[in-house]
């Protein structure tokens, strides 16, 4: 009994050992004129423990969570009571609208858009992964709490498929939302040599590891 008590002590321990937390606040929903329902999700990230942690995390949106594994975002994951909806185009993001004068502006932006990715070499490819990697390195201070906001779109289309699978969004159901955070490190760096690697990753410590938030609820019916 002794030894079980203590293996329990130790589960227990390890469970609450997480060194960071993340959690959804609150979720607020508008009605935009083109009938798409916006949601904006308010979250927090908590260092938990009284030492400065650092972590790879680029936490400008939110992606699906079967957008790409190896993607350093906080994904997103949703739920029709408790069966998850494997369907990465449920939401979009926020739409940019470009003005342009006339017809030959429009396809002058095209043009210089597919010219800059062609032009690249792979040496810049391998630069601009490098400083991605550097500057979505994030800082948290001993129980340090961040605050974030993320908007996601639904254009209101109840029907979608996950390859041979159909998924119907049903209005009279309950819908929840959380996230994940996968913190990576070597993951990200695949492409690297190892000596590229090692002057990358010279005097820095990262937190690694997958981290979940709680589930909330957000309103997908009419």
């Amino acid at each position: 009994m002794k030894y079980l008590i203590l293996l329990l002590l130790s589960i227990t321990v390890h469970a609450q050992s997480k060194p960071i937390v993340i959690k959804i606040d609150s979720i607020a929903t508008t009605e935009a004129e083109d009938n798409r329902r916006a949601f904006k999700l308010h979250y927090q990230i908590t260092n938990t423990t009284n030492q400065e942690i650092s972590f790879v995390l680029d936490l400008k949106t939110i992606i699906p969570i079967g957008a790409g594994s190896l993607r350093p975002m906080p994904y997103y994951k949703v739920y029709e009571n408790e069966m998850t909806l494997e369907v990465n185009g449920i939401f979009t993001g926020e739409k940019q609208v470009l003005n342009f004068k006339n017809e030959a502006e429009m396809y002058r932006y095209q043009d210089s858009i597919t010219a800059t990715f062609q032009n690249k070499t792979p040496e810049q490819w391998q630069q601009e992964k490098k400083e991605y990697f550097l500057n979505n390195i994030q800082k948290m201070q001993p129980n340090e709490v961040k605050h974030f906001d993320a908007v996601i779109v639904w254009d209101k289309n109840r029907y979608h498929r996950n390859g041979d699978i159909e998924y119907f969004i049903e209005e009279k159901e309950t819908h929840f939302i959380e996230l994940h955070i996968n913190l990576m490190t070597e993951e990200l760096l695949l492409s690297f040599s190892e000596a590229e690697k090692n002057e990358i990753l010279k005097d820095k410590i990262l937190t690694k590891g997958w981290f979940t938030s709680n589930k909330m609820e957000i309103n997908l019916g009419e």
